[in-house]
């Protein structure tokens, strides 16, 4: 496997983030990539979602390519929080931030260089540090330039170039194969040249020089001239390969290029079908440019006026109402003759259709590149960039277009800038798309000549395709030419590393401690992967982003999350986003669904060993496909693993005549007692289909090597022994995992980004008495209805402590009308309401908070004893109720607020215990009564303990050191 990968090159393709950059270099990356290349993209969580289906695609048809990711620093920059993407910004001010933001990913970019070794850096013209990253690791950087050479050349000719005295007054631009002329009005605005983007274009300009040379998304017949003066006249290397839109050649890839299409795609090509030949015009003005509201109208009149069939692609400008403005009845009106498309369209697919006949375009290079390959002549709108250049391209160098009649280069555009009129738009787009115009008729025929140009460069033997085999041929005899002796040390130090592979369930509460496993073993020099899908991975990779600063072996491998094809919404990647019981079926059919992708990681990194949530069995199947030991992760402690295998085996509610009716559960080291009515449904055998998963789940679990137990010996030592030695499992308890996070940022990173300040929380808990505050938190799956809410707030209030309160309605519109009248004003400095997440852990351990009413997951009874803080347990689902009986009767640091019933979902109108109970049970702990106090004497002694296990010499520090030996001697 060594040699293999050694003999094959491996490229890294680093884009811009924004779409006009990402979607062609993912283009160059899959071309490289069908010619035998290791292509590996490197983009930020969230734009990684963008083109992970193309890709899954391409890796399911046998080809090596694939995503990293690394955190995108928006807030750290000045940005507002999940900014990822040049498309996304706002403002002009937000620009400058977004570019400090982009050098900031240098050091996580040469991290990854560090660890995967590539031969090659392709990075995009405007990430210039990428030729420095490549210099230091002694790899060629390569430019991908995402416009054309004639651009290019006519960029660097303006460089000695003294422009007109007045903006409208045209000059010629020296040096170029043919005669352009421009004004001053077409260049970039005056005040730019001495602003931050000015010292940007020159850093570019520096980094090119000093690179192995560009790829460029063109083609040798497109612009000849320019071609030879790139290379000739100004010295630089180049090899154009475009143009790379060709590399989709179906309908899905088409479909799927770049974002979701807000239509859908066959509706459109319906629509298209339903039009005559050539008779439609596509009006799009690409995915950053913004059309002011007031032009909208004005392009709007002049389609109407015109009477052309249209489809037009709208991004505009925020405005006050939300929605399109549009003149009054528009839509009406030209309802079967126009196709309005708001935010994405799958335009590739568009242009293709036989109907369009033409394009009004914002002259973008990859749109003018489109439009070319599908042979449709253009109407040129530009705005900013280099789209000027491109407009003359287009309009005096290949004759295929008409200008509409911009005059003046923008960097941003007013909510009221109208830069052309009705009366010029109708004229352009007539002029354009009559079929009878002997100007247009010669312009449709240059367009299909270049489109039957454009098509045969890139087949075997065309100049594109002879392009990418020179250029991908001496890259490999680059790669063959180094240091061989340099490589073999490292393989023969990476074959002596384990490499363990760790797949959490698709849930906060699994993910979270998965990751701090994860963080364990890299801290003790082991690779650890993490799997997980794309929106999961952006939650956690500032996280992991943070680990791997520190030198530790630890990233993140997405897969895609089959939410629509399992019948899920779109976009749904985690349990925590579930509406509806309905959706549960779903949910375990995706999940089943990630079985092949899974095993196709485990085929291209051969892992060591899988660590796998409990619920994935199928892990146990694809571990044994490929001969890899399987582990299983439980996110709850031995005491719930035991009681649950007691009530399988004996089945003590079987003869309970009454739901309340308390029964012993039997053969456990302590007298534990429940009921019927605190029973999983599994129990009452409701559901077979539930009762068939936990089947599964048992015998995958039966099969695997060991299993991870988040707890520690010192906590539950009774049940340790029994999991061991009566029910006959191999278990490592290495836990508190939590403890992993010791410092602020750690604890506030830990799982999805709050949504308060940590900062003001900490702030909020410094003015309080030490133990005189309630944390009150029931997860990230719990919802309560209204009208429990109610109930908790007056109980709060009825007990006259303070509290910190985090609340997940079970509908949106109730979390702004679940309080009480004029509660928040009573509750001023006296309660805070956090909504959504909080930073759980770094709370706990304040010394303000004295006491915690907790659903009774796992995770939070064991941040709970870590802080040593005593509880108030409300068990919802799952396995809570036993971690409640082992809270209160056990451990003995709890009192039960007295829910009776378990409950598979929360109906909206159902409450539980009434304000009473919760005022007598919160007065109860946080008072200073004997019971309270021995309470926190407890549960300060366990967090003593907690703390000890994971320090050198404690039991779950040793468990794991004796875990990680036995692995190295399996391996």
């Amino acid at each position: 496997m060594n040699s293999e990968t050694h003999n094959q090159l491996h490229v890294f393709f680093l884009p811009l983030m924004a779409y006009g950059h990402m979607i062609p270099t993912i283009d160059v990356a899959r071309l490289f990539a069908a010619r035998g290349v290791k292509a590996t993209i490197i983009v930020t969580p969230r734009n990684a979602s963008t083109s992970s289906k193309i890709i899954d695609r391409d890796r399911l048809s046998g080809l090596d390519i694939d995503i990293r990711t690394i955190p995108f620093p928006a807030t750290e920059a000045g940005l507002p929080p999940g900014i990822e993407n040049l498309d996304d910004i706002t403002s002009p001010e937000l620009i400058p931030k977004f570019g400090k933001a982009v050098d900031m990913l240098q050091l996580p970019f040469e991290n990854l260089v560090q660890e995967l070794r590539p031969n090659v850096i392709v990075g995009d013209m405007f990430i210039p540090w990428a030729t420095e990253t490549a210099g230091k690791f002694g790899v060629p950087r390569i430019v991908f330039h995402g416009t054309c050479l004639f651009s290019l050349c006519l960029s660097e000719s303006l460089r000695s170039c003294r422009p007109g005295i007045t903006d409208k007054s045209t000059f010629l631009v020296p040096g170029l194969p043919d005669k352009i002329k421009m004004t001053k009005s077409e260049l970039p605005e005056k005040s730019l040249a001495t602003t931050e983007f000015a010292k940007l274009l020159e850093r570019i300009r520096e980094s090119e020089m000093q690179s192995y040379g560009a790829i460029i998304n063109s083609f040798y017949e497109l612009e000849p001239a320019y071609a030879n003066h790139y290379t000739e006249v100004m010295g630089r290397k180049a090899w154009q390969i475009g143009p790379v839109s060709l590399r989709n050649e179906d309908t899905i890839d088409k479909a799927q290029r770049g974002k979701n299409s807000s239509v859908d795609e066959h509706c459109v090509l319906s629509w298209l079908d339903s039009k005559e030949t050539n008779s439609v015009l596509y009006v799009c003005f690409g995915s950053v440019s913004r059309i002011s509201n007031d032009q909208l109208v004005e392009i709007a009149m002049a389609l109407e006026d015109s009477e052309i069939p249209f489809v037009w692609v709208i991004r505009q400008l925020e405005n006050n109402e939300k929605r399109l403005l549009l003149p009054e009845g528009f839509e009406d009106r030209i309802k079967g003759k126009g196709l309005i498309i708001t935010d994405w369209a799958p335009q590739v697919l568009i242009l293709d259709h036989p109907a369009v006949g033409g394009f009004m375009t914002h002259c973008g290079w990859n749109s003018v590149l489109e439009g070319i390959t599908a042979g449709v002549p253009l109407i040129t709108w530009p705005v900013f960039g280099e789209q000027f250049h491109n407009q003359k391209f287009v309009t005096e160098v290949a004759n295929i277009g008409i200008q509409v009649g911009v005059e003046k280069w923008n960097f941003w555009i007013d909510a009221e800038n109208v830069s052309v009129k009705r009366e010029k738009i109708v004229k352009a787009v007539i002029q354009l798309m009559s079929s009878d115009g002997e100007e247009a008729t010669q312009m449709r025929n240059r367009a299909k000549q270049l489109s039957e140009t454009a098509s045969a460069a890139v087949k075997d033997g065309g100049s594109s395709y002879t392009n990418l085999t020179a250029l991908i041929e001496e890259l490999e005899r680059n790669m063959k030419a180094a240091d061989i002796n340099s490589s073999s040390e490292m393989d023969s130090e990476a074959d002596q590393q384990l490499h363990i592979f760790f797949f959490p369930f698709i849930a906060y509460g699994h993910m979270i401690p998965t990751i701090d496993i994860a963080k364990l073993f890299a801290a003790r020099g082991v690779k650890t992967t993490v799997i997980l899908t794309p929106l999961n991975a952006s939650a956690f990779s500032k996280s992991i982003e943070r680990e791997r600063s520190f030198g530790l072996d630890i990233h993140i491998q997405i897969l895609q999350f089959p939410a629509v094809e399992a019948g899920l919404p779109e976009g749904f990647e985690s349990v925590d986003g579930m509406t509806s019981p309905d959706m549960v079926p779903n949910l375990f059919e995706a999940i089943k669904m990630l079985q092949e992708p899974f095993e196709q990681l485990i085929e291209e990194c051969k892992p060591d060993f899988i660590f796998a949530d409990v619920l994935l069995p199928f892990a146990t199947e694809a571990a044994s496909k490929y001969n890899v030991p399987r582990f299983v992760f439980h996110g709850t402690s031995f005491f719930s693993r035991c009681v649950e295998e007691s009530l399988i085996c004996h089945k003590p509610y079987a003869d309970i005549t009454s739901d309340r009716e308390a029964f012993v559960v039997p053969g456990l080291p302590d007298k534990i007692e429940m009921t019927r009515l605190q029973l999983h449904d599994k129990f009452k055998a409701e559901d077979a289909s539930d009762t068939e998963a936990s089947e599964q789940v048992r015998e995958a679990e039966q099969k695997c090597y060991g299993i991870l137990v988040n707890s520690f010996y010192e906590l539950e030592p009774g049940y340790a022994v029994h999991y061991k030695n009566v029910m006959g499992k191999r278990a490592w308890s290495i836990g508190p995992v939590s403890l992993r996070n010791r410092d602020d940022a750690d604890k506030a990173q830990r799982g999805k980004k709050t949504s308060v300040d940590e900062h003001f929380v900490l702030n909020w808990l410094g003015s309080k008495e030490p133990q005189s505050v309630l944390y009150i938190c029931f997860g990230s799956m719990s919802r309560f209805s209204k009208a429990q809410l109610l109930e908790i707030a007056a109980g709060l209030e009825d007990s006259g402590t303070s509290f910190i309160w985090v609340v997940r309605a079970i509908k949106k519109e109730a979390e702004e009308s679940f309080l009480p009248t004029g509660f928040e004003d009573r509750m001023e400095g006296k309660g805070l309401i956090i909504r959504d997440w909080a930073p759980q852990v770094l709370i706990l351990d304040h010394p303000a908070v004295g006491g915690f009413a907790t659903h009774c997951g796992w995770n939070s009874i064991l941040e709970g004893v870590s802080a040593g803080v005593p509880m108030i347990t409300w068990p919802i689902f799952a396995e809570q109720f036993h971690n409640e009986n082992f809270v209160t009767q056990v451990l003995k640091i709890g009192i039960p607020v007295g829910v009776e019933k378990w409950n598979s979902w929360i109906e909206a109108e159902e409450v539980g215990p009434r304000k009473d109970k919760i005022a007598n049970v919160v007065s109860l702990l946080m008072g200073d009564g004997e019971e309270a106090e021995n309470m926190r004497t407890r549960a300060k002694e366990l967090s003593e303990k907690a703390r000890k296990a994971v320090k050198e010499g404690g039991s779950s520090y040793e468990n794991l050191t004796a875990l990680i030996q036995e692995l190295k001697m399996v391996k």
